[in-house]
């Protein structure tokens, strides 16, 4: 009897099809093995109002704003998710949309910043600062003394009756964050020259794995239309 010249084709065809499966089950197994890879490509920027005034403001990356509410003095808006790059950061009046002043920030990929208003009328400007995060121990939390008087000289901040947290700060000088044990405290900000206590801050309760920047804010010698000298706590996380 002879044999259909169909039935060796038809032998193969079905070899390269059983080959063809096995390759895909081994290539999809495989596939399945590698965890997916996560690319971060973010920045992060809080915005914080120190100008000693009694102006409320608005605040826009672009032209996108980014408050819901008027910052007023001591007012922040928390840690902004955006695009790395280069930004119009322009400050407005509530009411109205003109610019009072409008500079060029950039935001570098996996940075974290904070932004303040600082000073007022023809010195009203912006000042950016790196914030270097780590995490911080078990039962610790992280804080950090920034001077924002414009008419104060250096100043201290320390735990009342204990160690110093951040000395000689100049007007616009940032401490780095320091590792302390997560308790309430009361912390003074002193004129560094004379030791003076210029602010109290009291019953303050950092808790475990918090970060805080304390800012001294306002005017020594502030008239009735100025915000006064006073301290701050932000919670930064």
């Amino acid at each position: 009897m002879t044999n259909s010249p169909a039935k060796p084709l038809l032998k193969s065809l079905l070899a390269i099809a059983i080959i063809l499966g096995m390759l895909m089950v081994v290539l999809i197994f495989d596939s399945c093995k590698k965890d997916p890879v996560t690319t971060v490509n973010t920045s992060y920027l809080s915005v914080t109002n120190t100008s000693p005034t009694l102006s409320t403001f608005n605040f826009y990356l672009n032209q996108s704003k980014a408050n819901t509410g008027a910052l007023p003095f001591g007012g922040t808006i928390p840690y902004l998710q955006v695009n790395p790059g280069e930004y119009n950061a322009k400050l407005t009046t509530e009411s109205n949309t003109e610019s009072l002043l409008t500079k060029k920030i950039v935001l570098e990929k996996d940075k974290i910043y904070s932004l303040f208003v600082i000073d007022k009328a023809d010195k009203l400007d912006y000042l950016q600062i790196t914030d270097d995060i780590k995490v911080p121990g078990t039962d610790k939390a992280l804080i950090r003394f920034i001077n924002l008087s414009p008419d104060a000289s250096a100043l201290n901040l320390s735990v009342k009756d204990g160690a110093a947290i951040a000395t000689d700060k100049a007007y616009k000088s940032a401490g780095t964050f320091l590792e302390v044990d997560a308790k309430l405290y009361t912390f003074e900000i002193k004129d560094k020259a004379t030791s003076a206590v210029k602010a109290e801050l009291k019953d303050i309760d950092l808790k475990k794995g918090g970060i805080y920047t304390v800012i001294a804010r306002g005017l020594l010698n502030a008239t009735d239309t100025e915000r006064a000298f006073s301290g701050q706590v932000i919670t930064n996380k």
